[in-house]
């Protein structure tokens, strides 16, 4: 078997781990000790250099919203490593189902392995998510399962809906919700959960992920057209490729003058990069990218909204700063 030796997921440059650094800090040390347990518990050598690097959010989000209970306790450390396995677990499945080469500027694991060793690689890394889980209770179980439901159900509905240009804006937006919404949310529900947490704090985090969730995902999309390949670690325009509709595109095909040719470009599939650019130059034309841009904004601002309830405290500040950085990064 190949070696892989860059992680998959990780930062573009130095300076946004610092920035995420600045924001994590009440749980820096409990996010140390996530990074110990993802090091402790993968027994294939081959597979360690996966479970390093990236932006850390889900782990971070659990330990954050520990903080408004009983604070970070070994069964929260477990957890947020949990999910983020099961989230590089659903990237590497991600990657294989979309042919995908590079993620993060780094190549993906069915680049270095080929497909079936990556197949192999997703069902471990789920596995290591289950052995995580184990111990964390039927309620946190139940909640991480309809978590993992919702991300198959939206991956097949993502699948379903290739090259439909028909899609609608609320359809998008659903599919958002099962996809970064629901795993946000539930990474903030536990970790308060298992801390202990009032009930009404529990409910405010939870609506709290939900919207960040939504937020994050539509200014991944708009960083697909908009974002630079050496900043983000990806192709520019990705989406339209695979045929996968998201918002700036969904907007751009019911609002613009030029809907027709829209249209027309993208049903060639083989896109050469002036047809791209031509998009591209006609989504900010019509207003797409800034339509998107306000869409995440204002889920952000939502999300912020659902804080406004918890007692004032560090961990507070540093979700607030994490509504505003998800609308304003570059990766």
């Amino acid at each position: 078997m190949l070696k892989v030796t860059e992680p998959l997921d990780c930062l573009p440059g130095k300076e946004n781990n610092i920035q995420l650094e600045a924001l994590y800090n009440p749980v820096q040390k409990e996010i140390t000790d996530v990074e110990n347990v993802l090091e402790r518990i993968c027994r294939i050598s081959e597979l360690k250099p996966l479970l390093k690097g990236g932006k850390r959010l889900r782990p971070a989000l659990v330990l954050l919203s520990s903080l408004f209970g009983r604070g970070p306790c070994p069964d929260t450390i477990n957890l947020a490593a949990a999910v983020e396995i099961l989230h590089l677990a659903s990237l590497v499945h991600d990657d294989i189902i979309d042919c995908s080469a590079y993620r993060r500027g780094r190549p993906t694991i069915n680049n270095l392995l080929g497909e079936k060793s990556a197949v192999l690689a997703g069902d471990y890394l789920f596995f290591l998510f289950l052995e995580l889980s184990a111990g964390l209770g039927e309620s946190a179980l139940s909640s991480l399962s309809g978590v993992l439901k919702d991300l198959i159900k939206a991956e097949f509905d993502q699948q379903r809906e290739v090259f439909n240009f028909n899609i609608f804006e609320k359809t998008y937006l659903k599919r958002t919700s099962q996809k970064a919404g629901s795993f946000l949310s539930c990474c903030c529900k536990l970790g308060a959960l298992l801390a202990g947490a009032q009930t009404k704090i529990i409910i405010s985090l939870e609506k709290y992920g939900l919207f960040l969730g939504i937020s994050f995902q539509i200014t991944d999309d708009l960083l697909d057209y908009k974002g630079k390949p050496e900043q983000t670690g990806k192709p520019g325009s990705n989406d339209i490729t695979r045929g996968v509709f998201t918002l700036p595109l969904i907007h751009a095909l019911n609002n613009s003058h030029n809907k027709n040719t829209l249209r027309e470009i993208i049903m060639g599939r083989e896109l050469p990069l002036s047809a791209h650019e031509y998009i591209i130059n006609d989504m900010r034309e019509t207003g797409s990218l800034d339509y998107a841009a306000e869409m995440a904004k204002r889920y952000a601002m939502l999300a912020e909204r659902a804080l406004s309830s918890l007692p004032d405290c560090p961990a507070r500040d540093s979700l607030y700063s994490l509504s505003e950085f998800v609308t304003k990064r570059d990766f």
